[in-house]
């Protein structure tokens, strides 16, 4: 009798079931929060632990198991009003979640503002301890509150804080930034930085196969590529990188490929054309992962020019694939990139320190070289899901003993 209740306490102390609360889920993809919960959850289940997702998916099926991950969609009622609709959406996952049985979970994770309800609910009513991730602030995403909903989510976000058990940020940065906003104590903010699978971005293409995917762009042969990775919105700058395409153009025969949707597609392209350099952009709009793959690979640098970055998944991936990369030095992309040893550092919105910064990595090859072989040495080393999800794993446990008390 009490070698099973040896077992059976060392096997709930090592093995634990987690319920995954997120707005996107792959293939749903908005931002980078789908592929950071996708690997987080992988690299749970491979570390031995169960992991439900509770997500969105109006055209998908209510359920999948994706590589080991049981991904449970709702549909909540929709609505043009987005904060109307983000309490449809958590009334539908505590509804879900009801369904599945509370009891079958040990934590729950909410991953950002609108799953946030989720969570404090579940904490008050289930005693469930609840794990909340913030992976950017309303503040630091428009520059600002100007609306009374960019008011409400600050305000949602604070609760967030308020109510978890323990909070997860993903950079340094993000940390201070969230401490500052929300006076939230330094040691309830736990910082675990994003991760990928660096070898899913370090593929194998021939030169033939690079030449042909570029002309399939409409790229030249002897066209270098510049690329952007994002969404086209205020906080990832894009705005400015066009605005360095004059001068860029003055020393390199080049063009730059976006890759990313968003509402300012429009203004950007009108942009393009008043400065003259529409001939020399290419808007691609969103993108799949295989083709996200072979841009990285075929790209003679990725430049990420945000104004407000708390990390920066994108950096990792082109770093995984042998890319250079030219950041702004913001946030979590100064804690990732250390300027000319993986990575180029620019001044955000400076059109000329950002011209300077990709004329840096394209004239000077043997540079390129070096910061290429640094850049990969350290995604692989330091930023990889298994070594992400045991760090969080190890939050969950301390959220679960402040709920034991």
């Amino acid at each position: 009798m009490f070698n099973n209740i040896f077992i059976e306490e060392i096997f709930a102390d090592d093995i634990m079931r987690i319920a995954m609360i997120t707005w996107e889920y792959p293939p749903r993809i908005v931002g980078g929060l789908a592929i950071h919960c996708k690997g987080l959850a992988e690299g749970l289940v491979r570390s031995g632990h169960r992991v439900d997702v509770i997500t969105i998916g109006y055209d998908m099926p209510d359920y999948e198991n994706i590589n080991g991950v049981n991904v449970y969609r709702v549909k909540p009622i929709t609505h043009p009003h987005f904060l109307t609709w983000a309490m449809f959406m958590a009334e539908e996952m505590e509804k879900k979640l009801g369904i599945l049985g509370i009891d079958n979970y040990d934590v729950v994770h909410c991953h950002d503002w609108m799953t946030h309800f989720v969570g404090a609910n579940l904490k008050h009513l289930c005693r469930m301890p609840y794990v909340q991730s913030i992976h950017s602030t309303e503040i630091g995403r428009c520059g600002g509150l100007y609306s009374d909903d960019s008011k409400a989510i600050h305000t949602i976000e604070y609760l967030s804080t308020y109510e978890s058990c323990q909070v997860i940020t993903v950079s340094k940065s993000l940390k201070d930034e969230v401490c500052y906003l929300f006076n939230t104590p330094e040691d309830k903010v736990r910082v675990i930085y994003n991760g990928i699978n660096p070898w899913e971005f370090d593929i194998n293409m021939s030169w033939e196969e690079r030449i042909s995917f570029r002309r399939s762009l409409g790229i030249q042969d002897d066209e270098k590529i510049i690329l952007f990775v994002g969404r086209l919105t205020y906080q990832k700058g894009v705005e400015y990188l066009i605005r360095a395409m004059p001068k860029i153009l003055e020393r390199h025969n080049a063009k730059l490929v976006i890759a990313g949707s968003g509402d300012m597609r429009s203004y950007l392209e009108n942009l393009c054309y008043q400065l003259g350099v529409g001939h020399r952009v290419v808007f691609l709009g969103f993108v799949d992962e295989n083709t996200l793959k072979k841009l990285y690979k075929s790209a003679d640098v990725v430049v990420i020019p945000s104004v407000y970055e708390p990390f920066g998944i994108v950096a990792l991936e082109a770093m995984a694939a042998g890319t250079p990369v030219v950041v702004s030095s913001v946030g979590g992309l100064r804690e990732i990139i250390q300027h000319e040893y993986n990575g180029v550092w620019v001044y955000p919105k400076n059109p000329d320190s950002i011209a300077w910064g990709v004329d840096r990595v394209l004239s000077d090859w043997g540079f390129r070289d070096y910061i290429i072989n640094n850049a990969k040495k350290d995604v692989y080393e330091k930023y990889s899901w298994d070594n992400i999800a045991k760090e969080t794993a190890e939050v969950y446990k301390i959220a679960m003993e402040m709920m034991r008390k």
